[in-house]
């Protein structure tokens, strides 16, 4: 079995290998982005079709982008000696979390906290968003009788 420190080692390589092929993919598809916009379409359809295939490609440039950020931020701690432990608890993450999320930051549980605490937000929001919503109804309604 391999020491941590070596197994570190060795993700950290795969993280430098998909940073490349990141930024090889981003590199396409922002050029395909630039090309989309200078094209003229021939018709309505073709329009639309480039308009999709843009969207994709603007959607897929994004995930990346974010991905290629966390993989940045790993290697970072990889340099100062931060990578495989928790940015919460600094306990070490287990190294079969860190084999298939390379650029993970935090173990499962503070994960999951944090995970839970983002939706209960954003149920919270959703809520209140539904509460203004039918009180701006009622107010519609009320106003409209008058």
């Amino acid at each position: 079995m391999m020491k941590r420190e070596d197994q570190i080692k060795s993700l950290a390589k795969k993280l430098v290998q998909r940073r490349t092929e990141l930024l090889q993919l981003l590199d396409g598809e922002l050029s395909q982005l630039h090309n989309s916009d200078d094209a003229v379409a021939g018709d309505l359809a073709d329009a639309a079709v480039e308009l999709d295939y843009a969207t994709v490609n603007s959607t897929l440039a994004e995930a990346e982008s974010e991905e290629l950020a966390a993989i940045q931020a790993a290697l970072l701690r990889v340099d100062e000696g931060a990578y495989g432990r928790c940015v919460d608890c600094s306990k070490n993450i287990p190294f079969d979390r860190l084999r298939n999320v390379p650029f993970a930051d935090k173990c499962v549980q503070c994960q999951e906290a944090e995970e839970s605490l983002e939706n209960a937000i954003r149920l919270s929001n959703n809520a209140t968003g539904a509460a203004k919503g039918a009180n701006q109804r009622r107010s519609r309604s009320t106003s409209s009788r008058r």
